[in-house]
């Protein structure tokens, strides 16, 4: 009954409880089952993980020692979850989260964030405004604006507290998909909350904004394009094409379905016997299930084989391919583009590499049920980057292609009009051995 009470308590009550009344909750706290389950999951850990981790720089003995020495001080469940949390953010794991809390919470971590509906990103020490959406778009903000300050400090440090904030709660497999991610997941306050906001535009003129925290005001999740083409014929929430040219074509990928072969097969219908060279666009594809065989042999002329791969489809792409990538190019996505250049089909770009989460997963249960986990145990595409695979390392472009706030201000995606130049050249032989046949 006490426990019951006590999780549902708002935190700076159960924090006041706590302390008044620790003489009498103490042995109901010190339960000897949240140190069991913790050493129970750091003995899992590191028995199906503590290679890939070791490859990774993580210290399990140290994780272990400051993991176990807290799991002794925690005196109710709720801080239990939380501390597991914290522990899952720590294995630099982009996929390590729970599968099942049979705890009653008032949720993760000290309180809810909401966005307000930025989203940044950094570009040479400094952060600019990427999307603004919802309040931030009502507000008047626009693309390619400098962020001076928020809430009167300076944008770089509010946004590496934030990075450092994001990095404790949530697992990342490598740091530059953090980073990227917290121009998105990290621009977050209290709800109901005012933030004032003072930028620069691209006019070189100041401007202050207040935008409220809150639920409903747009942003929140990771958005790949800078900007969607202009009639972009959507298949789908997260499949489009369109024509960028008379012979280029795009197709937007924000998420892998199982039918994403056939969704290829229905966007090289749309552009049509024309298309030369194909923009595929991965950034911030959030990953999921594919047939292999079926999605690659659609890059494949009628009738051969490259990389080992057969022909599939009725309508195989044979032109020129050119992949968009960024740091939150995710698991099935990263395995995607990494056999298309792995196998000289494809050229890569983007203003950095894949976030390197991609690999088998296991689960356990604590001892107690009060919760599951899962997290890699292997790297995926282990014949990948010298033979160590996908995780925690990524796919890096052939070419690196920042965001310079001037194409962004204007309404150019730099990733985009960088492919149609190279397009144009045609795609480097060094890196692309692909010949697309004679029409």
């Amino acid at each position: 009954m006490i426990h019951s009470l006590f999780a549902r308590m708002p935190l700076s009550w159960s924090v006041a409880v706590s302390i008044a009344f620790a003489p009498f909750l103490s042995s109901a706290y010190a339960d000897e089952e949240h140190v069991k389950d913790v050493t129970f999951l750091m003995d899992a850990i590191g028995e199906n993980a503590g290679p890939l981790l070791d490859q990774k720089g993580v210290n399990l003995d140290a994780l272990r020692k400051e993991f176990i020495s807290e799991a002794k001080e925690l005196e109710s469940d709720q801080q239990l979850i939380d501390l597991v949390a914290r522990l899952l953010a720590r294995l630099q794991d982009g996929h390590a989260r729970f599968t099942d809390v049979a705890v009653d919470m008032e949720g993760f971590g000290p309180d809810a964030r909401y966005a307000c509906g930025l989203e940044l990103y950094e570009h040479k020490g400094d952060w600019y405004v990427k999307r603004a959406s919802g309040a931030a778009e009502n507000s008047g903000v626009l693309p390619g604006w400098k962020v001076v300050k928020i809430d009167g400090r300076k944008a770089p440090e509010w946004m590496e507290e934030a990075y450092a904030k994001l990095v404790l709660v949530r697992g990342f497999s490598t740091t530059r998909a953090a980073r990227f991610a917290a121009g998105t997941w990290g621009v977050v306050g209290p709800e109901g909350k005012a933030a004032k906001f003072e930028f620069v535009t691209d006019k070189r003129k100041k401007r202050e904004v207040s935008l409220t925290w809150a639920e409903n005001s747009g942003g929140g999740r990771l958005v790949g394009p800078v900007v969607l083409p202009e009639g972009l014929e959507r298949i789908g929430r997260d499949i489009g094409w369109a024509p960028l040219t008379d012979d280029v074509g795009y197709v937007w990928v924000g998420r892998v379905p199982g039918n994403l072969h056939e969704l290829i097969d229905e966007a090289i219908r749309g552009l049509g016997e024309g298309c030369e060279t194909l923009v595929l666009d991965f950034r911030s594809n959030v990953g999921g299930g594919y047939d292999r065989d079926a999605l690659l042999g659609r890059f494949v002329p009628k009738g051969t084989s490259w990389g080992g791969e057969e022909s599939a489809g009725p309508m195989p792409f044979t032109g020129q391919l050119i992949v968009l990538v960024d740091p939150n190019t995710i698991s099935a996505a990263e395995t995607i583009v990494g056999e298309l250049k792995e196998e000289g089909r494809a050229y890569l770009i983007g203003p950095g590499g894949t976030h390197g989460a991609s690999g088998s997963k296991t689960g356990v249960a604590a001892p107690s049920g009060k919760f599951a986990v899962r997290f890699v145990i292997r790297s995926h595409k282990q014949r990948f980057n010298g033979g160590k695979g996908v995780e925690g390392i990524g796919i890096e472009p052939h070419e690196i292609v920042p965001y310079e706030p001037k194409d962004v201000a204007n309404g150019v995606d730099p990733c985009v009009q960088r492919a149609l130049e190279i397009a144009k050249k045609g795609l480097p032989k060094k890196h692309v051995t692909y010949v697309p046949p004679k029409r």
